[in-house]
């Protein structure tokens, strides 16, 4: 019996999970149908049996990174702790896959996964009690905090250790005084009262511009 018929059997979710694993330890860069194959045990062009180029390969690994937020289970009108709770979710998938916020920024939601996703998202903030069009900017503005944040977490928010500034800009006082703060700031208690001020501004009433 050869090995390639006693490897497991392959899906497009498969593939996508070992891309994801790429991308996570190489860098989305690194990226390519060679080098999936080399993970997976198999010949480049067999990965084709699974998508249909590196475009759609893509897709699976968004739709696999949507797969993985919780939709929180709350009642209905529950809208805070939904909201709450759902952002945290996508905060954290965020973090644990680092290229996650370019993936979600350049490709949209094609899949039935991502879709769904999003309704439930947009039904969260219909609950609030905002027409169509209100829900869609609120949620925008939303999700582009939390990739925002998520963006400087990963960079050099939650790294102060790593900051260098050069002596004489310390000295002066204003500069010497943010630097300190910045370098006492906690990343998660920073994205929390983000959330806390979404939250207020739904409750107070959102107002498009």
């Amino acid at each position: 019996m050869t090995a390639e018929t006693t490897r497991p059997a392959l899906s497009r979710a498969g593939v996508a999970v070992a891309a994801l694993r790429v991308i996570d330890t190489e860098g989305l860069s690194k990226l390519s149908m060679r080098r999936l194959g080399a993970a997976l045990g198999i010949e480049a062009m067999s990965v084709y049996h699974y998508v249909s180029s590196k475009d759609d390969l893509l897709d699976a690994v968004l739709e696999q990174l949507y797969g993985e937020i919780e939709l929180p289970q709350v009642a209905e009108d529950d809208w805070e702790a939904a909201i709450r709770r759902g952002l945290r979710s996508f905060h954290d998938v965020l973090v644990r896959h680092p290229a996650a916020v370019e993936l979600f920024t350049s490709r949209p939601a094609r899949s039935e996964t991502g879709l769904r996703v999003l309704v439930w998202a947009h039904g969260r903030f219909r609950a609030v009690g905002l027409d169509d069009r209100a829900a869609r900017e609120a949620l925008h503005f939303a999700v582009s905090f939390v990739m925002g944040h998520v963006a400087t977490e990963l960079g050099n928010l939650g790294q102060p250790d790593e900051l260098v500034i050069a002596p004489e800009l310390l000295a002066d006082p204003d500069i010497g005084a943010f630097v300190a703060m910045t370098q006492v700031d906690d990343a998660e208690a920073m994205f929390d009262s983000g959330i806390e001020a979404v939250v207020h501004g739904l409750r107070a009433g959102w107002k498009l511009p």
